[in-house]
């Protein structure tokens, strides 16, 4: 039995939907048991609990052979790198006392730097913390998600403008469905000897003007990608719902993207993912459609 994470999510409905198709069984903690009822009816196991809890996230644990684990980012924290660290303080102790074999975190490229990353910087936190908390530990670390384009497909569907802190436009980069993300987690887990670290890309890279173009055949009109001023920055992200300290942190972020800094560490184990950007948006104009 695997534990998985974040399963009303992305990357743990993923990592679950993997392993239960290859006949596993799973054990989620959730904290709205209603919302994740879908999946008790396909055999999951719920239990109530938050993955910062580690007393009810022990409790989970115990007897499962690995957990597929995450920090979920809270976008109104006041010290959103403090966050990531109590969660992986809590993963630590949890999986102490359960006595945990196995486990896979989701982190980030660039989490092996300590500074200039802004929220990945609590990834490359959590990571120190989680050192030596199970006998078997791999930190996945996925590039940029092509799902971070999903905020704004709404409005290049009825502006026709896809806003992107990017830059520049035409500057190809990986991106990573968060599918792909999921489904290595789950292969990691059932690995004999999987590697302490994964770097993982998407199949290809793609421009904020080739994301564009993309959006663009998938909505069948025609959308642009623009970039709103730096300085214009944290407060549109304000906008959008982040607290004050997340948007800078989300802001320092891009700026260390599009200077180079925030990347692959080129040491650890490098692995791709097979959804193409085409894919994902399909789902997205289905759902739209619906």
């Amino acid at each position: 039995m695997f534990v998985i994470a974040g399963i009303t999510g992305q990357t743990g409905a993923a990592a679950a939907e993997a392993l239960l198709a290859r006949g596993q069984r799973v054990r989620a903690p959730v904290r709205d048991l209603g919302r994740a009822a879908p999946w008790a009816a396909r055999g999951v196991e719920l239990v109530q609990s938050d993955v910062a809890d580690a007393e009810r996230l022990a409790a989970v644990l115990d007897g499962a052979e690995g957990a597929y684990m995450l920090a979920p980012p809270d976008l109104a924290h006041p010290d959103p790198v403090g966050s990531y660290a109590a969660t992986a303080r809590a993963v630590a102790a949890a999986s102490r006392k359960a006595g945990l074999a196995r486990l896979v975190f989701l982190s980030s490229e660039g989490a092996h730097l300590p500074s200039g990353t802004g929220p990945i910087r609590g990834l490359h936190e959590a990571e120190a913390i989680l050192a030596g908390a199970v006998p078997t530990l791999t930190f996945l670390r996925a590039t940029f998600f092509q799902e971070n384009w999903r905020p704004v497909f709404g409005l290049a569907a009825e502006q026709g403008i896809l806003p992107t802190m990017l830059d520049p436009l035409d500057r190809p980069r990986t991106m990573v469905a968060t599918r792909d993300i999921g489904r290595v987690a789950a292969e990691l887990l059932l690995e004999t000897a999987p590697p302490a670290i994964v770097e993982l890309s998407g199949p290809e890279p793609y421009s904020a003007n080739d994301v564009a173009q993309a959006v663009g055949r998938a909505l069948g009109r025609q959308v642009a990608a623009v970039q709103p001023p730096r300085e214009a920055w944290v407060a549109t992200l304000q906008a959008a719902g982040l607290g004050e300290a997340y948007a800078t942190l989300i802001a320092e972020m891009y700026d260390g993207i599009n200077a180079g800094h925030v990347r692959f560490s080129g040491q650890a184990e490098a692995r791709s993912g097979t959804t193409g950007l085409s894919d994902t948006l399909a789902g997205w104009t289905a759902a739209k459609a619906a």
